[in-house]
């Protein structure tokens, strides 16, 4: 017995032995390799594995996207079946539960995840720059806006998610407002899978107009909203009161594409092209079509329009936006290299004397006549990645008043962003304004911008940081 457990150990250690010379060879042989450099062959090879690893990659995403649709109806299904077998034993229900039904809990729906974005903004300019309270904001350093984010999981078929935002026009003087409030319905209980894959948000929330009214301050490719947009929607962009439904439509003809609708039922006004707040009910409509234009490139193109039907004092307001947005990033460069294009078009079809202005394109125009006309506005933007934390950009924007389509505004906005971690971002700015308003006309300015986050939610969205 001995002589075979002294048999099996000499046995293990010689084949130990082995395994470690064998182990020891390649390694010596991987370190001479690296002192040579590699052969046609081998670099035709090592291509080869590269090409099939992303290949490899592109397909776990895609699997990891229909995994996670499939876990979404398994759990619905699972609280349909949870349903009967509660009824059957009442006496072990929890004292929270109401008279008569199932108490649905949620891992998370008690702990929300929250997260709380700091934006802070300096500016020197070289003329006086007015808000619409009349103060003096040129020159200036400003926390300009703070967030405190919390989204939750309510049950299976809808997630909640309210936003407190404080803000400041003049430093030192803040407003608590609430931003976004409201509960985005996936699916339906008496449903196994919804229409159209489609989606109700039903609250107070960014209406769907375009690519940029949807992006919360702090979100932004720049420090400030193109000149069309705070012209049309306004300084802070358009938020609103309603229920807006989002779903698919198919395109059997081209797999690389989507193509989807979001139609939404607001209140009227509120609104820079129609601040009445008194207004009947508005209606809003945005197509958006996506492409993918090959392995690193992708095409983005959306049309909106926003329509609210004239009332015993007011007048029907209507008016339409395009948006494209190109996007070039190579899987192999990953994190290091990227491209974007982006713009938008805005016009109405006639002026809007009504409407509310910037306060120094306000103040210039008293005592003026409404103009006509047809509004019209479009912005341009192309940002490069220089590397891991570095992105460069600049933005034209060009613009009619709406009160006087004859007055138009132009600015260009170069700028440089730098992440020290998705967490904490600082950005420069520079700003030259053309104007056929006075009050604005050859201003020259420069911003200086710091956004951090701390809790769940990164400081911006996927299409400008990555």
């Amino acid at each position: 017995m001995h002589v075979k457990i002294r048999t099996a150990v000499m046995l293990l250690l010689a084949a130990f032995s082995v395994s470690a010379r064998a182990a020891q060879e390649p390694a010596e042989a991987e370190t001479q390799d690296a002192q040579q450099a590699p052969t046609q062959p081998e670099y035709i090879t090592l291509q080869g594995v590269k090409e099939q690893l992303d290949a490899m990659n592109a397909e776990h995403e895609k699997r990891i996207r229909e995994l996670e649709a499939q876990v979404e109806q398994l759990q619905a299904r699972m609280l349909q079946a949870a349903e009967p077998e509660s009824q059957l034993q009442p006496q072990v229900q929890p004292v929270s539960q109401a008279a008569g039904g199932a108490v649905q809990f949620i891992p998370g729906a008690l702990n929300p995840a929250l997260s709380v974005i700091g934006n802070f903004l300096g500016r020197a300019d070289s003329r006086k720059v007015f808000n619409e309270e009349a103060d003096r904001i040129d020159n200036k350093l400003n926390l300009r806006e703070a967030e405190v984010d919390m989204r939750v999981p309510v049950d299976p078929y809808a997630d909640a998610v309210l936003i407190t935002s404080f803000e400041s026009e003049t430093p030192g003087h803040f407003s608590t407002d609430v931003e976004e409030g409201y509960v985005n319905i996936k699916k339906f209980p008496f449903l196994d899978r919804n229409p159209l894959g489609l989606r109700l948000k039903v609250g107070h929330f960014r209406p769907a107009f375009g690519k940029t009214n949807v992006l919360h301050t702090h979100d932004l490719p720049q420090s400030f909203r193109p000149l069309p947009i705070q012209e049309f929607l306004g300084a802070d962009g358009f938020i609103q009161n309603g229920i807006s439904g989002n779903f698919f439509i198919p395109t059997p003809a081209n797999s690389n594409s989507t193509l989807d609708a979001t139609v939404e039922v607001l209140n009227g006004g509120d609104v820079a092209i129609s601040p009445d707040l008194d207004s009947r009910a508005s209606y809003l409509g945005h197509l958006r079509w996506f492409n993918t234009l090959g392995v690193a490139h992708n095409l983005e193109l959306g049309a909106s329009s926003y329509f609210r039907p004239s009332g015993v004092k007011t007048s029907s307001v209507n008016f339409h936006g395009f948006d494209f947005m190109y996007r070039w990033k190579p899987l192999r460069q990953g994190e290091w290299k990227s491209y974007i294009l982006g713009g938008e078009l805005l016009l109405a079809r006639r002026a809007y004397p009504e409407a509310s202005e910037p306060e120094d394109v306000a103040r210039s125009m008293e005592g003026l006549q409404p103009g006509h006309g047809k509004p019209i506005g479009y912005t341009l933007f192309t940002q490069w990645q220089l590397d891991r934390r570095k992105y460069g950009g600049v933005r034209w924007d060009r613009t009619t008043t709406l009160f006087d389509p004859g007055l138009k505004r132009r600015s260009l906005t170069p700028y440089l962003s730098y992440y020290f971690s998705e967490f904490l971002r600082f950005r420069l700015n520079y700003e030259r304004r053309w104007s056929d308003i006075a009050a604005e006309d050859g201003r020259n300015s420069v911003f200086f911008e710091l956004n951090w986050v701390f809790g769940a939610h990164p400081p911006e969205p996927f299409w400008v940081n990555k």
